[in-house]
């Protein structure tokens, strides 16, 4: 009786703590969420056991339907993961080799025998992304189908930005190419190979490689994009086609954890295939993977962004812990959800993001506006950033600036919203503001605006 009473008593208890738990990760998610910062689904899972499991905002406003668990979103650059698992699933059927040159599948390509298949997995072949050349715009080619075939004739004739990998540099041709290998090699196309290999055998039901914007794809999310602080508007419409390899796959949190349960018990592919996968080519980077600490754990995480979507996709293999977000809002948030959650399963500390409303005086706001001029090692080389004021709230050049509340009198803290970058504004001696700090990058105050 009193080891009955010992087992009720113990499964009360965790009865209790995960209840506790849920509390915590719904308090944390609901600030983005009702400030239209995100709207999507959201799954923890340890030891193969699901500890969260919800959905938020809408799949789609105009008709006022609700995200649930079964809801599917583009993946963007999360889609390569699978592009790379297909790769060493025909590597171990001894179909092709990690080190066959590319010239054996493009025999018309310039570059081909400086290239190896590593070289692409690895994102380190130095070929330019498409469009970079400026022959051609690459907003204007995701407005059409393509097949991967005419993706690469975009890229044909480029020579290499770097020698072969010396360097990682993601630009979205190098999983265009191994699409077409993929293709060429077992004669099928590129979404079939997957759901016959991958989807299907785990059970991935809600997963697919998009084939156009006439197929019917059930219980998909309408992507939406922000539009000033906070507010939203549809996204940029675009042919997934025209991203096969490295952003066409749509799916849930449902079957991204099946996924991740294969990686986990070393199924679907071999233990030495998951291993070459995650190991670090440089940079931090593996097979479609970012191979990075995080708490001081060893993490492999992915994330994406397309027009209408973004996503966040981690696993801490020594912990057991997969973290997944998914969104239909084009903002990069889920990354910073996902790093918050996976610290508060692992009851570490972390900084929580405490975004505000509020509106900014003209008086408080014209210690910012202005110009700020970054270094060569900024995000696009010294830029000059400018930091305005409308209707109580600042923006920058490249969009809204949200406050973040330290419970002080002023703010100097910020928040890039379709980035979901951190910035701050630091003053000199005098007190008034003289840089500013974007993503951990100095650029200095140049002039104000009048």
């Amino acid at each position: 009786m009193k080891m009955i009473t010992y087992i009720i008593g113990l499964s009360i208890f965790f009865a209790l703590s995960v209840y506790a738990q849920k509390s915590e990760i719904d308090k944390l998610i609901k600030p983005y969420v009702v400030t239209n910062n995100f709207s999507g689904s959201v799954l923890i899972a340890q030891y193969g056991r699901t500890l969260y499991s919800n959905a938020f905002g809408q799949m789609n406003k105009s008709y006022s339907l609700s995200n649930s668990k079964q809801t599917k979103f583009y993946l963007a650059s999360v889609s390569m993961i699978f592009t790379s698992a297909a790769i060493m699933k025909l590597v171990e059927e001894e179909k092709i080799s990690l080190g066959d040159h590319l010239s054996k599948y493009l025999p018309d390509y310039k570059q081909g025998y400086r290239l190896t298949l590593h070289n692409l997995l690895s994102q380190r072949s130095g070929i330019p992304a498409i469009g970079i050349n400026k022959k051609v715009d690459y907003d204007s080619i995701t407005k059409h189908p393509h097949t991967c075939e005419k993706l690469i004739n975009y890229i044909k004739e480029d020579s290499l930005l770097f020698i072969p990998d010396s360097k990682y540099n993601h630009g979205r041709s190098d999983y265009i190419i191994l699409a077409y290998i993929i293709e060429k090699v077992t004669g099928k196309p590129f979404g079939t190979y997957l759901k016959e290999t991958i989807f299907d055998p785990l059970g991935m039901t809600n997963t697919g490689h998009s084939i156009g914007e006439k197929e019917i794809v059930t219980n998909l999310a309408v992507g939406y994009s922000a539009v000033g602080h906070y507010d939203v508007e549809n996204a940029f419409q675009i042919n997934w086609t025209s991203k096969t390899g490295h952003g066409s796959i749509y799916s849930t949190i449902e079957d991204l954890n099946k996924f991740a349960k294969a990686i986990l018990g070393n199924s679907l592919l071999t233990k030495e295939s998951w291993k070459k996968i995650f190991a670090d080519y440089g940079s931090n980077v593996g097979y479609a993977w970012f191979i990075r600490e995080h708490l001081g754990r060893s993490r492999f995480q992915m994330n994406g962004r397309s027009p209408g979507f973004s996503s966040y996709f981690a696993i801490y293999p020594h912990d057991k812990l997969v973290v997944i977000v998914l969104s239909n809002n084009y903002i990069s948030l889920p990354p910073e959800i996902g790093k918050q959650l996976a610290a508060l399963v692992l009851k570490k500390s972390f900084a929580k993001t405490n975004i505000t409303t509020a509106k900014l005086s003209p008086a408080d706001a014209a210690r910012f506006i202005g110009k700020y001029k970054f270094d060569d090692k900024f995000y696009v080389k010294d830029y000059e950033m400018e930091v305005s004021f409308k209707d109580g709230n600042l923006s920058c050049t490249w969009g809204a600036l949200i406050p973040i509340d330290e419970g002080k009198k002023q703010f100097n803290k910020f928040i890039h919203r379709d980035f979901w970058s951190n910035v701050e504004f630091t003053k000199n001696s005098q007190g008034e503001i003289e840089a500013m700090i974007y993503d951990g990058n100095k650029g200095i105050r140049v002039s104000e605006l009048p």
